[in-house]
């Protein structure tokens, strides 16, 4: 699993990447599945705003699609899986919410806005893995073709995720809360970050012997020309 972090300028990057840590720790302890993520600075002070249908204060779509574009335009469908606009609690001015995942929304990623509480890390962390969290039946779904709500028996966002049923309600405690939907879902999310990550190997690939067959054309017209 791969994450681009857009790292509000406002937080300390050192707690950040302890945090980071922690939860990739936490990952892969719980799925087998290594966490890997980038760190990049963005001032999020200023974001154009829209009220949506659900009644929430969000960033605008169109903000959300530039924001993504631009990461994509340095990774390609697949040289990511995530891409987290992490803001800190006080440029956190959207209303209803703490957090939001989109998933395939925009580009092949999932997008997902975090909140930063200065003063409360294990929500910190709960927000982001309660927003990864919602975006991980629809990546298994797209990638592997598994639907694990009919696979499981019950609604992935609304049990495992929002708490519905015998589940807990992911970053009200703790943070770490439902380890065993996590684990559950783990196999198959481990298919589908691997496939993602082979498709864009093999882009790379791709790519390299193009270069090097241009390489080779060029460096025989320049003998011919001669």
């Amino acid at each position: 699993m791969r994450s681009v972090i857009l790292l509000d300028i406002k937080i300390d990057k050192d707690e950040a990447l302890a945090l980071l840590d922690d939860y990739s720790e936490f990952i892969e302890k719980h799925t087998g599945i290594k966490h890997e993520f980038w760190v990049e600075r963005r001032d999020f002070s200023q974001v154009p705003t829209v009220v949506e249908s659900d009644g929430d204060l969000k960033p605008s779509p169109k903000y959300r699609s530039g924001l993504v574009n631009e990461v994509h335009s340095r990774y390609g469908d697949d040289g990511t899986d995530n891409v987290v606009m992490w803001v800190h609690e006080d440029n956190f001015l959207y209303k209803g919410i703490w957090g939001q995942n989109w998933s395939y929304l925009y580009k092949t990623y999932s997008l997902q806005l975090c909140r930063w509480d200065k003063d409360n890390p294990a929500n910190t962390f709960g927000t982001l893995y309660h927003e990864q969290m919602h975006s991980f039946d629809r990546v298994v779904l797209e990638e592997i073709g598994v639907d694990v709500n009919k696979l499981f028996g019950y609604d992935w966002d609304a049990g495992a995720v929002h708490g519905a049923g015998d589940w807990d309600y992911i970053g009200r405690k703790t943070g770490r809360e439902n380890i065993e939907a996590l684990e559950q879902i783990a196999p198959y999310l481990a298919r589908a970050y691997a496939a993602r990550k082979e498709r864009h190997l093999n882009k790379i690939d791709l790519m390299t012997q193009v270069i090097s067959l241009l390489s080779t054309v060029v460096s025989l017209l320049s003998k011919k020309i001669k």
